[in-house]
């Protein structure tokens, strides 16, 4: 599986919600090259890329002054960029099943 799925997409696109535009990323690429998905441990370490990723384009680990707590818009950035992620791993896995 590691082959083929790395044949379809040598990385995934995060893109940074509008409401944090003024960070200086707008998007990241994570890739998947070495990675076995088909392994609990390969699907660990793209959840770890992708939390990485998400965090970087989201400002998340950005200080603010006063507080440690994160805003509700860098939390919804953060879970916006891990929802299309992996809804991205998921369309390139289908499509390979269907043979594209």
């Amino acid at each position: 599986m590691k082959t083929v799925f790395a044949a379809a997409a040598a990385s995934l696109a995060l893109i940074a919600s509008p409401a944090l535009a003024d960070t200086s990323e707008a998007s990241r690429n994570v890739s998947i090259a070495g990675l076995d998905l088909a392994t609990p441990e390969g699907q660990r370490l793209l959840d770890q890329r992708i939390e990485t990723a998400a965090r970087a384009v989201c400002a998340a680990n950005r200080s603010r002054t006063g507080t440690r707590i994160q805003g509700r818009e860098v939390r919804e950035c953060v879970k916006a960029a891990r929802t299309s992620a992996r809804s991205q791993v998921a369309a390139a896995i289908a499509d390979q099943q269907r043979g594209g």
